[in-house]
């Protein structure tokens, strides 16, 4: 960047109307961003579905939105992992977190996802 030194009284003054012209527009980016941020989030709310999903249900048709994250396990239910037998099988009672989701075994002895076999998990959040 050249010194101000070099610079005339008139390239100062366009340097400057240069600056607040690019901050205007950073700042009506900002202000959109959030507005749009804000509809989404309500309509996520609203429908009861993910922030991701409500991307989905609301991009314009070619909008390409990315695949959910896989999403960090709730404490007291950890991520489902697939046993390798009965003896590490799900008992009733027990509590995975899977895609986003926390579900509770209803029958012992399960060894397939909520996705895979709905009927032996129920939805506890």
């Amino acid at each position: 960047m050249p010194s101000f030194d070099d610079m005339t009284t008139d390239d100062l003054r366009a340097a400057c109307e240069e600056m607040r012209t690019e901050i205007d527009r950073r700042d009506a980016e900002a202000e959109a961003r959030a507005s749009v941020v804000a509809a989404v989030e309500g309509y996520a709310a609203l429908r009861g579905v993910s922030v991701l999903e409500a991307w989905r249900a609301l991009a314009p048709e070619g909008v390409q939105v990315p695949d959910d994250p896989e999403p960090a396990p709730v404490p007291d239910a950890p991520a489902y992992v697939r046993p390798t037998g009965a003896h590490d099988s799900y008992k009733v009672g027990d509590r995975v977190t899977f895609q986003g989701r926390v579900y509770e075994a209803a029958i012992n002895a399960i060894v397939w996802s909520p996705l895979a076999y709905p009927q032996a998990w129920k939805e506890v959040r």
